[in-house]
């Protein structure tokens, strides 16, 4: 079963102005089944996966381009990045859009290749699972709409319970896991971690002690939507702060997690500096951590974290999936202060709360510490549990998650 993608639009607009689009994320997120569904008629699907085409993309890459020429989709780029100057030969020469549609992992001698060799020439898109949106088969502009886009997508929506919407955090966004509802959602993780670890990590470099790396990965994924503090987690797992360091970097550059950097502005000596971590998969995090069930989810300790860390990916989906790259921070002051989610957006500093309760109180009692930043401060609110779409006051709304 295909389920229709949001950046569908977005590659296809992409293909349409320059001759490379290179589509990256995290495995099993739906990259060439996308393309796949896109290609029209002339252009050919290739994967490196296959082990005889690989070895001749590797050794005869000017030969490979007369058995394959393009237009064409090339998956799993970054097993022959020998083949990127000859993609930029082809491009120049041919001087045309759409040429080439790439897949792979931001593994770093890929984007080395493509920034060397395909700058000005390709397109960088990122994807990952499903978002909310997708699944219900509606389309999400880049969070927040507007207003009265708020509304009108309120007006439509049935207000979900705490119960659905932990179902859908606990099992995840990846596509296997959503197209096949009796899908064993641990045997699912506890394989992709598996492959994770034998394809794509040992891409990147050598881990002497995989099993340390796993607890890396659990240690990160029970610390999502906090401060990231490599210090105290090198000294937890037993590395210096530099391997800690670069296998944080690996989790980054193959989609796991992101940082969400802390908000800067003129008050810079008040405020903390770390950024926060958080997993993308909030059902890849919750097998890390242990949990079993959407009902132990939801009234366990880790109830907050994942939600915030679920809410916090679908705002990044909205962006991404459009094509967009967000401007989105928080903020925290020595006063210990904190604002969960700011987004910079035309030059005004959106702020927002998440809280898990349906029926927050307090939730803007730190939004005066934003307010007094040198920027202007535009549409906010509160990101909760709430069945309704409510205004708080003239700026600031409170605004179910079930509308992400």
């Amino acid at each position: 079963m295909y389920i229709k993608r949001q950046i569908e639009e977005t590659i296809l607009n992409s293909s349409a102005t320059f001759p490379v689009v290179l589509l990256t994320g995290p495995r099993q997120t739906g990259k060439s089944t996308v393309l796949r569904h896109l290609k029209q008629p002339g252009r050919t699907y290739v994967t490196l996966d296959n082990p005889a085409i690989r070895e001749a993309a590797r050794s005869a890459p000017d030969l490979f381009f007369q058995r394959f020429p393009p237009p064409l989709i090339l998956d799993e780029i970054q097993y022959a990045p020998q083949l990127f100057p000859y993609i930029k030969m082809i491009v120049d020469e041919r001087q045309e859009n759409g040429l080439f549609w790439l897949t792979g992992s931001q593994v770093f001698e890929m984007m080395k290749y493509v920034q060397e060799s395909l700058a000005g020439r390709v397109s960088l898109l990122k994807m990952y699972g499903f978002s909310q949106a997708e699944k219900e088969g509606r389309t999400a502009l880049a969070f927040p709409p507007e207003q009265k886009d708020l509304i009108a997508l309120a007006s439509r929506q049935s207000p979900k319970s705490a119960e659905q919407i932990y179902q859908s955090i606990w099992r995840g966004s990846m596509p296997r896991v959503i197209t096949q509802p009796a899908m064993d959602v641990e045997n699912y993780y506890a394989s992709y971690v598996q492959t994770y670890l034998e394809r794509d990590v040992r891409l990147i470099t050598t881990i002497s002690d995989e099993g340390q790396f796993v607890r890396f990965i659990k240690l990160i994924a029970a610390r999502t939507a906090q401060e990231l503090n490599l210090a105290a987690l090198a000294r937890e797992i037993g590395v210096d702060a530099k391997t800690c360091r670069r296998w944080l970097d690996i989790l980054e550059i193959t989609g796991l997690v992101f940082e969400l950097p802390a908000y800067s502005g003129n008050l810079s000596d008040r405020l903390i500096k770390r950024p926060k971590i958080y997993f993308m998969d909030t059902g890849l995090a919750g097998y890390l951590t242990g949990w079993q069930s959407a009902e132990a989810m939801l009234n366990g300790s880790y109830g907050g974290a994942v939600f915030e860390t679920w809410v916090v990916s679908e705002i990044m989906k909205s962006w991404w999936f459009n094509g967009k790259l967000p401007n989105v921070y928080y903020y925290r002051d020595r006063m210990q202060k904190e604002v969960d989610l700011i987004i910079l957006r035309n030059q005004q500093l959106l702020p927002f709360e998440i809280k898990k309760s349906a029926n927050p109180s307090h939730a803007l009692k730190n939004f005066p510490a934003v307010e007094k930043l040198a920027v202007e401060i535009g549409f906010g609110g509160v990101l909760s549990l709430s069945p309704d779409l409510l205004p708080i006051n003239e700026k600031y709304w409170q605004i179910p998650v079930s509308l992400l």
